[in-house]
């Protein structure tokens, strides 16, 4: 499944718009001077300048109201990363302004040419004429803030990464430096996909496990996100982690125990905590990363945690090397419900 966001048109803003019409209007004037020898081409020409304008607001606004998913429709995933960008309530107020602008434009063009077209006298028919655009363009304006609003923030809505949220996915947790990216590229596609995460200031990556023509498995990498504690996060990355619980996934989280490792153990407990507090309805596999590099002290501490929190034991494994990776992706595929005989043919 493609993101819904991902073919977007651009919208144009509301300066756009207005110097579409002014631009194509003044066209219209000189393409018709010297050529008005009567009252009826006089009369039409006033119905063309109505009509061009009405053409031309209504184009621009039905391109904004019909390319833009309905977002009751859209899964819940992406549905709440549109929350966390640009904020739902804000998004349906817009297209909702939009679409009944374009009623109300439709209406004034309506009563206006047919004032326009039965006018007893000339200037009758400019005076309704001025009237008609000036009340389009009163509309056109009223909706300002709906249209920048939408031109200003569909760009960040197109850069949201394809991610499927009815596939079975891994999603890599840990806090940073503990090796996600480096096991999302060992267990999944040779050179997955990085793309941005609009709401942070990192890139997520991307990688695909094709178990058989049928099966692909997403696994991804969430910098960002679930990679130190939640109390220290504002509220829209928040609402970004809650987006994740709508994927079809197990998440792996990689402790680091190496004899280098950036963080403590119990920082690294911490946010292991957090992430079992918000994801209770998630399986967690626990995973210990760059076993070859092991400091025992810390992976006794770990052992000992899990232990007293009946996590069972964790898969000792070095991305970097391919050590365990055989033993975590049979554990995963089980959590998955996918059965897989040959771990060699699932790999890239």
């Amino acid at each position: 499944m493609a993101s819904p966001y991902e073919k977007l048109p651009r919208i144009p803003r509301y300066q756009e718009i207005v110097l579409k019409v002014t631009t194509r209007y003044r066209k219209l004037l000189e393409g018709s001077r010297g050529k008005i020898r009567s009252r009826k081409k006089a009369r039409e020409l006033e119905i063309k300048k109505l009509q061009l304008v009405h053409d031309i607001v209504t184009e621009e606004i039905r391109k904004i109201v019909f390319n833009l998913p309905f977002v009751d429709r859209v899964h819940p995933f992406y549905r709440d990363l549109l929350d966390v960008l640009i904020g739902y309530d804000k998004y349906k107020q817009a297209v909702v302004r939009l679409a009944r602008a374009l009623k109300i434009i439709d209406k004034i063009y309506g009563e206006h040419i047919a004032l326009v077209k039965t006018a007893p006298r000339l200037r009758d028919a400019r005076r309704f004429r001025k009237e008609g655009v000036g009340r389009i363009m009163s509309v056109l304006k009223r909706n300002r803030r709906y249209i920048d609003f939408l031109a200003n923030n569909i760009p960040r809505l197109k850069r949201i990464p394809s991610i499927d949220p009815k596939k079975p996915t891994i999603i890599v947790a840990g806090m940073p430096q503990v090796g996600k990216s480096t096991l999302v590229k060992r267990i999944s596609t040779a050179k997955p996909e990085i793309a941005p995460y609009p709401f942070t200031t990192k890139n997520l990556i991307l990688g695909h496990i094709t178990i058989n023509p049928i099966i692909t498995i997403q696994a991804i990498d969430t910098p960002g996100l679930l990679d130190r504690p939640l109390e220290e996060r504002n509220p829209i990355e928040l609402q970004a982690i809650m987006a994740l619980k709508h994927l079809n996934g197990v998440i792996v989280y990689l402790f680091d125990a190496s004899k280098n490792s950036y963080y403590t153990i119990e920082e690294q407990i911490h946010v292991l905590e957090d992430i079992l507090d918000r994801f209770k309805e998630k399986n967690i596999v626990i995973a210990v990363n760059k076993i070859d590099e092991v400091d025992e002290n810390k992976l006794k501490k770990i052992m000992e945690y899990m232990n007293k929190k009946n996590l069972g034991k964790p898969i000792l494994i070095s991305a970097l090397k391919g050590l365990g990776i055989d033993e975590l992706l049979r554990i995963v595929f089980n959590k998955l419900n996918i059965e897989v005989k040959e771990l060699s043919k699932t790999k890239p």
